[in-house]
């Protein structure tokens, strides 16, 4: 991930992330994305990687993984210049045609019972769990996505094991 610095002035500098096709953009492009990478440095929190997206909103997608029961899964903070913050993480991929209508059944289910988190299965099998946090204007707040990473984490450590019981049961 490329690292925030204090300059001799005790300032924040932060260097680019990965910079956009047309060499413009990066994290210094977007306002909320340098308040979060400065929290990440001041809070020495160094398991993000930053990618740039080519797009209107400004995108910034800070990478990582999250551990559920022995299990590494993509995690993605998006940061954009939208009202709302996401983190999404891959659950799985590749889900077989036929189990599909069980899956989705089960992920109905899920959001029924979850305010906070949201699944959802793309056409491709890939299912994603989402949650969403609205900042207003150029604010964020840091320790509020590092709550919500640890809200995910639990909920995934009560739910991941289940949930994989349903795509690889025997039953349609």
């Amino acid at each position: 991930m490329a690292r925030a610095k204090k300059n001799e002035n005790n300032e924040t500098e932060t260097p680019a992330a990965v910079e956009t096709q047309d060499g413009q953009g990066g994290v210094e492009s977007n306002a909320k994305a340098v308040k979060f990478q400065e929290f990440l440095m001041d809070n020495d929190i160094n398991v993000f990687s930053t990618e740039s997206m080519d797009d209107d909103a400004v995108t910034v997608m800070f990478r990582s993984r999250v551990e559920a029961n022995g299990q590494r899964l993509p995690c993605a903070v998006i940061i954009d210049k939208t009202i709302f913050t996401l983190v999404r993480t891959q659950i799985i991929s590749g889900v077989k045609d036929e189990k599909r209508p069980k899956v989705k059944d089960y992920i109905n289910e899920l959001n029924g019972r979850y305010k906070f988190f949201k699944y959802y299965m793309r056409t491709d099998g890939t299912v994603y769990l989402d949650l969403c946090l609205p900042f207003q204007n150029d604010e964020i707040d840091g320790q509020t996505i590092q709550l919500s990473l640890g809200l995910l984490i639990r909920h995934l450590e009560d739910e991941y094991d289940k949930f994989m019981k349903v795509v690889w049961s025997d039953d349609n």
